[in-house]
């Protein structure tokens, strides 16, 4: 099985209503988690381009849902982070009601990368929205983002921690950690999706 170029990716749009989804014959997968967990860090290290997407330097304040061409049937959709977000009330309860009607509703999506900070691993929300996928049947990678702040000793509990965080959902959940420094493991994140893509396609 070959992995996906993923230095041949590139921005194509970005909606802020679900209504403008539109169709897609093709493969998503989406790119979740909190506000500052790196989301935007990780699609430009995944694409070898620091400026393919957006990095705000006042988190919570991107609004739109963005997608990214990957291949001409693969796409990665990135949504804006949950938490703390600085937007109005109004622009945060669209956002979510879209966040959840494209889970529900979306048929070309088949992963969802989760990311995190390794020193909360998985807060509220994201063991909300992990419930809330359980009867889809999905493709699931959680990143524990920011590896470099954290000691090898820390590392190991967490090893620990996170097993018992997720066995109860009774889903297959790949988990693997990152950091923009190292990019340490980036090579593994890229075959994953690869081999998403691949076991989509059958």
């Amino acid at each position: 099985m070959n992995n996906i170029n993923f230095y041949n990716m590139k921005f194509i749009t970005s909606i802020i209503n679900y209504s403008n989804l539109g169709t897609f014959s093709g493969i998503e997968v989406a790119f979740l988690g909190y506000s500052n967990v790196g989301k935007s860090t990780m699609i430009n290290c995944l694409s070898g381009n620091n400026k393919i997407a957006r990095i705000s330097k006042l988190p919570g304040r991107t609004k739109t849902i963005n997608f990214f061409h990957v291949l001409s049937d693969f796409r990665i959709v990135d949504f804006p982070g949950y938490g703390y977000s600085k937007i109005n009330y109004l622009d945060k309860k669209l956002l979510e009601k879209s966040l959840f009607f494209y889970l529900k509703n979306r048929e070309c999506l088949k992963g969802i990368v989760l990311l995190s900070d390794i020193r909360f691993f998985l807060k509220s929300f994201d063991e909300f929205i992990l419930q809330f996928l359980k009867k889809r049947n999905l493709f699931v990678l959680i990143i524990l983002t920011k590896s470099d702040k954290i000691s090898k000793r820390e590392k190991k509990k967490i090893e620990l921690l996170k097993y018992n965080k997720i066995s109860h959902l009774h889903m297959n959940i790949t988990i693997c950690s990152f950091s923009k420094f190292y990019k340490n493991n980036i090579q593994f994140i890229r075959k994953i999706l690869s081999k998403w893509y691949f076991l989509s396609k059958i």
